[in-house]
């Protein structure tokens, strides 16, 4: 039973934390704001944008996208009134933002200045900002012919890298060009010169922020273009930045390892979440229960929280505009999220009998192992958990560079340097840390502070009430890390592994493979090859292609690749950079070995204590478009 006290208090505090989804306006448009463009960017046309049935009715979306985690990336003001760098047209302009693949949204109750999906108004020590919230990262579009399919949680195409590198550019050029400065400032204030200094410091630091978090490894910059971001690095650098105030240049790693933003489905319902699990939604610690609210909070430290690792005088933790009421309202909201089913009212039809020979190819070939063989996960069941399946890099032979580096990187400690790393007073921080500890501490610590622009009484008992719905309001009680088909929670070598996931709803989430690297589902059934063999003819997955389009392919499962000579400015993906490999997980052509499993599913060890494994015999094409048919059915 539940001690009392801590009953009264959620009770008290529910009203203060209760998801008041109606704060989008009493009417809403049933098209949730979407904004249909017309030949956009990249020869991509919507006259109408619809949604499919995932549990979230059209207020709920608009909650998901409008309401903020506490993430300060620029003054609101600036961000909104900013011009491009050529010519006067905003920014903020639907034309450009979609260029770097946002969602455009008309004006609405809570978004009257119609900024794309997940971008946000925050306020914070009596200050405006423009923010990011899940959603800026985490809703896709799909579009086909005419039509605009939004999914609530799935992947975006967004370039975060590129349309922050233009930003910075147009902050330069506002601030050098008087002319495009006044009349920025006129629509800002009546106190050009307070407008005047804000630019300054706004471009000095964006700049600095750039120039720390270039994706170089070696001689390359290895760019992420569309779809793709090193979320992992960047938040890594900022907690590293933090720690070293005022030295963030000299502290810092490449983030060069992007990966495909995940889709959010099942998210509260698994044990763990990341592309390498490196955080679990509960270890069964006391720490361990609050799983869901630490990734959060890791997450919005990332993205642009105003925060400092110093300790506070006459409080506890550190001071954050993380909004961890909103961060636990935001988790519960996924909760009730599903996959989108295949619209057939959109897309071509499924071949239901080419789905069923699919589907006997799908368990002949034992996928289920690794994406849930559990006969009680269902996508609309509430109370549907997933324990995740982890393969170890070296045996998928996927690109190893993003599990490597969340391992291997290491950081100055900065104002940690002599501080206690957990519980154990006798383990402390040396001058130098791996970064993966540092951001657990720091998290830590701005949970356990209290929101500062709320009263003492108030900000306690909603932190009372976070802490109270993070205990005993995960879905996920324990979680133990099934790599290879055992349990591994050794560090770091557990780390050094990829997820499987359950694959309802992967019809709407390409590029595949963790870090995007393969266009479509028909290429993921298809071997990596040279460049001499594709060049013979030999069916292949592509070496280079192009990100960007919308477009859906309802054949191969993928999106539409656009000419690169008729639209120059559209990202070729190579495979052949660092970071960018599309090797690996080919157990349908023969290439990737499959560990043994006995009747428990649990590996099998040869006598000298290796994996006992097999080659399984490459799939015909029949087999082939047979099981893509059937993954459009999941």
């Amino acid at each position: 039973m539940k001690p009392i006290y801590i009953i009264a208090a959620a009770v008290i505090t529910s009203t203060l934390a209760s998801c008041t989804y109606t704060s989008q306006g009493v009417v809403v448009s049933k098209d949730r704001y979407a904004e249909a463009l017309q030949k956009d960017h990249f020869g991509d046309s919507a006259e109408k944008t619809v949604y499919l049935d995932q549990n979230w009715d059209r207020w709920d979306s608009l909650w998901f996208y409008n309401t903020t985690q506490g993430s300060n990336f620029l003054p609101y003001d600036i961000f909104v009134n900013l011009e491009q760098k050529d010519g006067q047209v905003l920014f903020k302009d639907s034309g450009n933002m979609s260029k770097y693949r946002y969602l455009t949204q008309r004006d609405s109750w809570d978004n009257p200045d119609g900024l794309p999906v997940g971008f946000v108004k925050d306020s914070y020590q009596g200050n405006d900002y423009i923010g990011f919230t899940c959603a800026a990262c985490h809703t896709g579009q799909i579009n086909y012919k005419g039509t605009g399919i939004r999914i609530d949680g799935g992947p975006a195409l967004a370039d975060m890298d590129g349309m922050l590198l233009a930003l910075e550019a147009a902050l330069l050029a506002t601030q050098n060009d008087e002319e495009k400065f006044q009349r920025m400032a006129t629509r800002v204030s009546n106190d050009h010169e307070v407008v005047r200094q804000d630019l300054i410091a706004t471009t000095e630091r964006l700049a600095l922020y750039n120039k720390v978090n270039r994706p170089t490894n070696g001689s390359h910059t290895v760019n992420y273009g569309y779809g793709r971001l090193d979320a992992f690095g960047r938040i890594y650098n900022r907690v590293l930045g933090h720690l070293t105030p005022g030295d963030e240049i000299n502290n810092f790693n490449p983030p060069n390892a992007p990966v495909s933003y995940p889709y959010l489905w099942d998210t509260p319902q698994h044990d763990f979440v990341q592309w390498n699990g490196v955080a679990d939604n509960n270890d069964g610690s006391l720490a361990g229960f609050l799983g869901p609210l630490g990734r959060n909070t890791g997450e919005v430290l990332g993205v642009f929280a105003t925060f400092s690792l110093e300790k506070q005088k006459k409080h506890l933790g550190y001071k954050a505009s993380a909004d961890k009421r909103n961060l636990v309202r935001l988790e519960k909201h996924l909760v009730e999220l599903e996959s989108p089913l295949w619209p057939e009212d959109i897309l071509p039809k499924i071949d239901r009998q080419l789905a069923h020979e699919g589907e006997a190819v799908y368990k002949a070939y034992k996928c289920q192992l690794c994406h849930s063989d559990d006969d009680e996960f269902i996508r609309n069941n509430p109370k549907r958990l997933v324990t995740a399946q982890f393969a170890s890099v070296d045996i998928i032979g996927t690109d190893k560079q993003m599990a490597s580096n969340a391992i291997e990187y290491k950081g100055k400690t900065g104002l940690f340097n002599g501080e206690i790393i957990g519980l154990d007073p006798r383990e402390k921080f040396g001058e130098e840390t791996p970064v993966v500890t540092a951001l657990t501490k720091a998290a830590q610590g701005v949970i356990i502070a209290r929101d500062p622009d709320k009263s003492w009484l108030r900000g306690r008992a909603e932190w009372l009430y976070d802490i109270v719905i993070a205990l005993f309001d995960n879905p996920v009680k324990k979680s133990e890390r099934h790599v290879d088909f055992e349990i591994n929670d050794a560090f770091p070598s557990s780390l050094n592994a990829y997820k499987a996931r359950p694959l309802n709803g992967i019809w709407a989430t390409a590029p595949y493979l963790h870090n995007g690297s393969v266009p479509s589902l028909y290429e993921m059934l298809l071997p990596s090859c040279s460049d001499a063999e594709i060049a013979a003819g030999n069916p292949c997955r592509p070496n280079r292609f192009t990100v960007a389009s919308r477009e859906m392919d309802p054949k191969k499962v993928g999106l539409e690749q656009r000419d690169i000579s008729e639209y120059p400015s559209i990202f070729e993906f190579d495979t052949s950079l660092p970071g960018n490999s599309n090797a690996g997980h080919e157990y349908a052509v023969g290439k990737t070995v499959v560990i043994k499993v006995d009747a428990d599913g649990r590996a099998i060890r040869n006598a000298d204590g290796s994996f006992a494994t097999e080659t399984l015999p490459p799939i015909n094409d029949e087999q082939r478009w047979a099981l893509v048919e059937y993954l459009k059915t999941l």
